[in-house]
């Protein structure tokens, strides 16, 4: 796997070894940040005004990427052992990226994050409940954009309270663009 875009271009990133994680393929990471661009340009948000949270982060990949992108703060939340070396490989000398050793379905209190992103393993019901836990703890208000990645075949629903503004499918990986309702 590489970087797709933006001032790490091209860096290399490493996988954890076994079957306990499952990286974003690059296609769907590259799907994914230009959905995002496009969301940005509307708003006329900059990459370098957000903070980003990838949530089960295995490899990093996908917080690696926001962070190419400009974006100022990202947290890589994780809590296996064998994903954090890895994550920790992965990350190593880069500033503004910082690595969090935590159960995502206990996380430390925060302040609220612009996007906050979570690949759970699948058809584990694990991402609802570490986004109701992840909005208990305050890393989600009104204005957090959640992306959820999910197996297009498991057809999962929100929690109560949130809305789906849109859903993208790319291979058989499906994306959430959910909010919180105001």
């Amino acid at each position: 796997m590489r970087v797709i875009a933006g001032t790490l271009r091209g860096k290399i990133i490493s996988a954890p070894e076994g079957m306990g994680t499952r990286p974003t393929a690059d296609r769907a990471r590259e799907s994914l940040f230009n959905i995002l661009n496009s969301l940005l340009m509307k708003s006329g948000r900059l990459w370098s005004d957000l903070t980003f949270a990838d949530i089960f982060a295995g490899s990093g990949a996908i917080g690696i990427e926001a962070l190419s992108r400009g974006a100022h703060d990202v947290f890589c939340i994780e809590n296996d052992p064998m994903a954090l070396a890895t994550l920790k490989q992965n990350i190593g000398g880069l500033s503004g990226i910082h690595i969090l050793n935590q159960n995502a379905l206990d996380p430390l209190p925060h302040e609220p994050v612009d996007i906050l992103f979570m690949d759970a393993p699948y058809g584990k019901g694990l991402w609802q409940k570490a986004l109701t836990a992840f909005q208990n703890a305050g890393w989600v208000n009104e204005k957090t954009l959640i992306i959820i990645e999910t197996d297009q075949k498991l057809k999962e629903e929100l929690p109560s309270g949130y809305i789906l503004l849109q859903s993208r499918s790319q291979g058989r990986n499906t994306f959430l663009f959910t909010k919180l309702e105001a």
